[in-house]
């Protein structure tokens, strides 16, 4: 039996324990009407173990998780319904529902090492929903870190990663040159939506001309806030001894960007596309340090959060290091 014939099986079943209980309900709300409560109460007590039964196994059934990975891994492509079904796979809709109510429709890309023909990590998924409307309280981002918060474990190398954005915020980001933004553009590919809306983004960004020192500035700007949230996770960390998947993920952002200013700062006064997506490409960064222990520290950082290190656990000491090296190496410039 394959997965799409499990699948249906399984709301097929869904189905059946609806419509017993729909008649279990009926019967008893029939001798209730007819006025023959003893009889409508005893009929309740003996079919209640077996609505009860039946009401279990549909909550269960309703609320185990899906395989995300088996399911896309094993998706049939040719199927018409096939990128709907990833949709509501991934929860998108219920997830917009309950923290992004102010929205009323989105465009979902997959972008990453899974969408490129030279893939090493094919399990590895990254998605971007982009939604379009109107944010209430200003809340117009929410990163879901996968499955699982575990870091390069055997168990969850292959999670997907899944980002809601607001879309005119993304489009402003992009527009200003940011690398995240642009290279989610030119090599992602759009899964579900009306098609325009990404092909918008192509259009604007493809053969925009870049202003480096606005580029620096918004860099700066986004510097102080990752060091912020680094700060922030790493005291909750050693106060709380929250997960260091916070630690990591916001370590990794912080050092990255400080990485990625100082190549901007080398580039010419007018910048393009292309120059910018390159440095999306973190993996770009690696001889970056002369110091090979701190080169070292640095990929276990960048291949722990892309859960591509099995061997190694990064340490808050780790970080440290890296940070440390950077910040001497730019004379404290962004300390």
């Amino acid at each position: 039996m394959n997965r799409l014939q499990c699948r249906k099986r399984g709301k097929n079943l869904v189905t059946i324990i609806e419509y017993v209980l729909d008649f279990l309900k009926s019967i008893f709300d029939y001798l209730n009407d007819k006025g023959d409560m003893f009889s409508g109460w005893g009929v309740a007590l003996i079919l209640l173990p077996i609505v009860s039964v039946l009401g279990w196994a549909y909550k269960k059934i309703k609320t185990v998780p899906k395989d995300i990975n088996k399911l896309i891994n094993g998706i049939d492509k040719q199927s018409n319904n096939w990128k709907r079904e990833l949709t509501d796979a991934l929860k998108i809709k219920e997830t917009m529902k309950s923290n992004f109510p102010g929205y009323k429709n989105f465009i979902l890309i997959q972008y990453g090492s899974s969408v490129k023909s030279d893939n090493k990590l094919p399990s590895d998924y990254d998605f971007i929903v982009l939604m379009l409307g109107y944010p209430e309280e200003d809340v117009r981002y929410m990163h879901n870190k996968g499955t699982t918060s575990d870091i390069a474990g055997s168990e969850n190398i292959t999670h997907v990663d899944l980002v809601f954005r607001d879309y005119l915020s993304f489009l402003f980001a992009a527009s200003a040159g940011m690398p995240y933004e642009n290279s989610v553009i030119n090599n992602g590919k759009i899964i579900y939506g009306h098609e325009g809306y990404f092909q918008w983004l192509n259009n604007i960004t493809k053969n925009i001309l870049f202003d480096r020192d606005f580029l620096i500035r918004r860099f700066k700007d986004k510097i102080i806030i990752e060091k912020e949230e680094y700060i922030k996770c790493k005291n909750e960390n050693e106060k709380y001894h929250h997960d260091m998947y916070y630690v990591i993920r916001s370590g990794y952002y912080y050092i990255t960007s400080l990485l990625q200013l100082k190549e901007i700062e080398s580039f010419d006064k007018v910048i393009i596309q292309k120059d910018v997506v390159k440095l999306a490409n973190v993996r770009y960064f690696y001889n970056s340090f002369e110091n090979e222990y701190v080169k070292e520290k640095y990929i276990l950082l960048v291949e722990s959060l892309k859960r591509n290190k099995l061997d190694n656990k990064i340490t808050l000491e780790d970080i440290e290091i890296i940070l440390a090296n950077i910040e001497i190496k730019k004379e404290g410039a962004y300390d």
